[in-house]
């Protein structure tokens, strides 16, 4: 036994900081035996120590005292390991019941019970330390840690970290929950704690239902594969803490200048100076669900995959439920990591399902209610804690400048720190380096896969996924914005309920990102000045020129965006609001479908525009929202406005100025048979006009088309020229 890995426990349990001189040599008092004893060491363990001490520990070889050749028992490893640390817990119990003797004697012998139990836990350690130095004396013999199976004695190897008990085969794995919960068990019994694990849930079971075949054997090439892709988790950007409920304070600290020159001639009240002033983040917890229905699986597996109609008549197909719960896990944890970047919380309407991406406010939408202003929970005021730098559009042909430019507006103090970091919304990061390799000839070196800013080489870039839509870049400390949740695994934790031949299954759970440190709140923009905030950012997020997706036969909402698109309806749709648009904003509705579109009267909250809008597609409204809920029209914008036109009549004309076309208001029976001054490659669209001798192209001659396309008003088509001289059809609409 290597009895030299105790030295430090034992000199620790003596109070020694260095051994006892006997004859010249290391070694141990009758009285430092004594001691040891009461601690719970055996006779012949302390015999031994005592020997190997005096002898320098030259007597331990390599192997363990057991000849060349033979490694140190993995048992007795092991039983060293745990005395060893029993030993140092051991020492810290009585470090703190002797302070609390002392405190007893201080403060009235108030803490009778605490030193009890402390005195309890004691006595339980030193009766560990009795179990484990006898056990360390029996020695399994040469060879023995070479068995891959338990020995005789039913003795295990806890420290493997791979199998239950070192045993072998794929059942003992310790990627099986039910193998990592029978060692937390072992070391428990053994008097150590174990890190906690997630509760057992109904997913953990069916790991071990496939190893004992309780379920089904399904030859491994007729099992369903899963091309569903997880999304990397943006907790290794943003890192994951535990245990928060909503309004849970996140305290900050602002402090003024303290330091001057020596002046210690004057009274000492009239020169002092500095400024403690203590604000908090009140973290926000938004409550996500899961909640699903299945209905008559029996004859969805028999319409979708028959072999796995195991379980005879029964309506309830547990084997396909498991499988498709473990689908569902996955697609929750996409939905997350894209709503913890992109999602804007909307509460939801009695009795409707919503969105994914409104369950609760993302990364984005945090920073933007910082920089736009939010209403501050704690009084109820309008406040900003962000101001923004005017950077302008960031472009490829003048990104290495805004970056330059918004990382040396930052304070030098906060800069130069060493743990600034820049985030920029992935597509941003090719970008970036395709700047570099312009301007400089080369692109910047690369360090582990970290970047940097060129200019500021203490100033890491982190690339932020899932952002293609967004255009903000943001500084402040890493570590500085975190993502939060309240209970580890809630959101898989899946609770199962039969009802009749159906079965409901939900979970709950809560999660927010946050920052623990953003910026003192101030009650007038004009006060902000950049000395007093922790995140940095440029002035817009995303661009007026992205639209995003408006919902199927409602109201279009501008909580997402200011830009909507609307989409095909099941009937034609008359708009009668824009949900969510704050006043004063300038809201761009554009027609992305005219199979059964929108259109918007000149009534109600739109009785102040122009006219009725029924648009063709592509065609874009600017409105902006009064005080008092109407809008008015700021400007219109058709699909074709920005169109060359043909002159009218014209049967050939040149494309040689553009590559969108209008035709002409024509006054007669007009057939293209053909356009001149094209280029092979380039798409052309031409959008037609009116209704009555509209332009014609026939699928023949010059052209090959799905069909003849008839060029009225609201149409269009895209050709290409190809290298043998026709033109093909792209797209129509």
């Amino acid at each position: 036994m290597k009895f030299k890995s105790f030295s430090a426990h034992i000199l620790a349990l003596l109070g020694l900081s260095e051994w006892s001189r006997v004859e010249d040599k290391n070694s141990i008092t009758v009285e430092e035996v004594a001691k040891l004893k009461n601690y719970g060491f055996t006779e012949k363990f302390l015999t031994d120590f005592k020997a190997s001490l005096e002898n320098d520990f030259q007597d331990e070889t390599e192997d363990g005292g057991q000849g060349e050749g033979n490694d140190e028992p993995k048992t007795t490893a092991f039983l060293r390991g745990l005395l060893g640390d029993t030993a140092a817990r051991l020492t810290q119990a009585q470090e703190q019941l002797e302070a609390l003797q002392a405190q007893q004697s201080e403060e009235d012998r108030n803490n009778t019970a605490a030193i009890a139990k402390k005195d309890a836990e004691i006595k339980k350690l030193s009766g560990i330390i009795a179990q484990l130095s006898e056990a360390s004396e029996n020695d399994p013999g040469k060879g023995t840690q070479h068995s891959a199976h338990m020995d005789g004695k039913g003795k295990f190897n806890l420290q493997d970290e791979k199998q239950l008990g070192g045993l072998q085969g794929e059942m003992f794995s310790l990627d099986r929950p039910y193998n990592l919960r029978a060692k937390a068990a072992l070391m428990e019994a053994a008097g150590f704690e174990m890190i906690a694990l997630p509760k057992a849930s109904s997913m953990d079971y069916s790991r071990l239902k496939e190893d004992l075949g309780a379920f089904y054997r399904i030859p491994w090439q007729q099992r369903l594969q899963s091309f569903l892709m997880e999304l990397p988790s943006i907790e290794s950007i943003f890192p994951l803490e535990s245990g928060y409920q909503d309004l849970a304070t996140l305290v900050n600290i602002w402090l003024g200048e303290f330091s001057q020159a020596g002046n210690e001639e004057s009274d000492f009240d009239k020169v002092t100076k500095g400024s403690y002033e203590f604000d908090d983040e009140t973290l926000r917890m938004f409550n996500v669900m899961f909640a699903h229905r299945f209905k008559n699986l029996k004859a969805l597996e028999k319409t979708w995959i028959g072999t796995l109609n195991k379980e005879g008549s029964n309506p309830i197909k547990w084997s396909f439920i498991e499988y498709i719960l473990a689908e569902t896990a996955k697609k929750l944890h996409n939905e997350r990591e894209q709503r913890r970047i992109n999602g804007i919380r909307k509460d939801p309407n009695l009795n409707e399902p919503g969105k994914a991406l409104a369950a609760a406010d993302g990364l984005y939408e945090f920073l933007n209610k910082k920089v736009n202003g939010h209403t501050d929970i704690n009084n109820g005021k309008l406040v900003y804690q962000i101001k923004p730098f005017e950077l302008g559009e960031i472009t490829e042909a003048n990104i290495g400048e805004k970056v330059y430019k918004g990382t040396s507006m930052i304070p030098a103090v906060l800069r130069d720190s060493g743990n600034l970091a820049l985030y920029m919304p992935s597509h941003f990061i090719v970008l970036y380096h395709k700047y570099n390799e312009l301007h400089y000839g080369q692109n910047q070196d690369y360090k582990a896969n970290i970047m940097y800013v060129k200019e500021y080489p203490g100033v890491k870039i982190i690339p932020v996924p899932n952002a293609d839509n967004h255009h903000r870049i943001f500084w402040t400390f890493e570590g500085n914005i975190k993502t939060f949740e309240d209970k580890p695994g809630e959101m898989t934790a899946f609770n199962l309920e039969q009802e009749d031949w159906s079965l409901k299954v939900w979970s709950n759970w809560r999660e927010s990102i946050w920052a623990i440190a953003v910026g003192f709140k101030y009650t007038k923009k004009e006060d902000m000045d950049y000395t007093r905030q922790m995140i940095f950012c440029n002035e817009y997020d995303r661009p007026a020129s992205y639209f995003v997706d408006a919902d199927k036969d409602k109201n279009p909402s501008a909580k997402l965006h200011t830009s909507i698109v609307t989409v095909a309806n099941t009937a034609e749709f008359a708009i009668t609001d824009i949900e969510d648009a704050p006043v004063g904003a300038v809201i761009s509705l554009k027609c992305g479908s005219v199979d059964k579109g929108v259109k918007i009267e000149k009534s109600g909250n739109f009785s102040l525009i122009d006219d009725d809008w029924e648009p063709g597609k592509g065609d874009v409204i600017k409105l902006m929202k009064r005080a008092d809920g109407k809008f008015i029209e700021i400007s219109r914008e058709n699909a074709s406005s920005d169109a060359l036109q043909f002159a009218p009549d014209e049967t050939a004309p040149s494309l040689l100025d553009g590559e969108v076309f209008v035709t002409g208001v024509n006054t007669k029976a007009t057939a293209i048979t053909n356009f001149t001054d094209a280029e092979a490659g380039i798409v052309y669209t031409i959008y037609g006009n009116g209704s009555e001798n509209a332009s014609t192209i026939a699928n023949a001659g010059n052209f090959v088309l799905t069909e003849a396309m008839t060029l009225s008003e609201g149409k269009f088509i895209k050709l290409a020229k190809a290298s043998d001289g026709k033109f093909y059809e792209v797209a129509r609409g």
